[in-house]
């Protein structure tokens, strides 16, 4: 419960700080986007496993937290709709990235668990873990390279 305290507070503290406007230093957009969604996919996957664990009250704040920060993005990132593709790459694969991975750690699971319930599951446990790993690591590639290199 410690660390999930700790996780949460990071995040609180890396969206507080992409949403200070005035300061002469600003963040660059990419790194609004990439903290913004990773904070986004963390606290949803932090509220599913609190309220799997039966800590509801805390894993429905997370999720609200999760989707205000989403829905309130508009206010931070300069959102470019000529490079729409960017922000659903994005998202979807720091989604692929961090989700489980912080789920698990949040319902105190090994890191590699993977689940039997979805169809997404139900894929991922065909594959070996170590492959799961090569696969997430190409996606987080992913997610931080296309916004630095198109959103400059």
């Amino acid at each position: 419960m410690k660390y999930l305290i700790i996780i949460l507070f990071f995040f609180i503290c890396l969206s507080a700080n992409a949403q200070l406007r005035g300061l002469n230093r600003k963040m660059s957009e990419p790194a609004k986007v990439i903290l913004t969604y990773a904070g986004v996919v963390a606290l949803n996957a932090i509220g599913d496993g609190l309220n799997d664990n039966g800590i509801k009250d805390w894993g429905h704040l997370c999720n609200a937290a999760s989707i205000g920060t989403l829905l309130m993005s508009f206010t931070w990132i300069d959102y470019n709709k000529n490079k729409w593709w960017i922000y659903p790459l994005t998202y979807t694969s720091l989604r692929f990235t961090l989700f489980d991975y912080s789920y698990n750690l949040t319902r105190g699971l090994p890191l590699n668990y993977i689940g039997g319930t979805s169809f997404y599951d139900q894929f991922m446990q065909k594959l070996n873990p170590p492959e799961t790993y090569l696969m997430r690591g190409c996606a987080l590639v992913v997610s931080i390279s296309i916004p630095i290199k198109f959103l400059k």
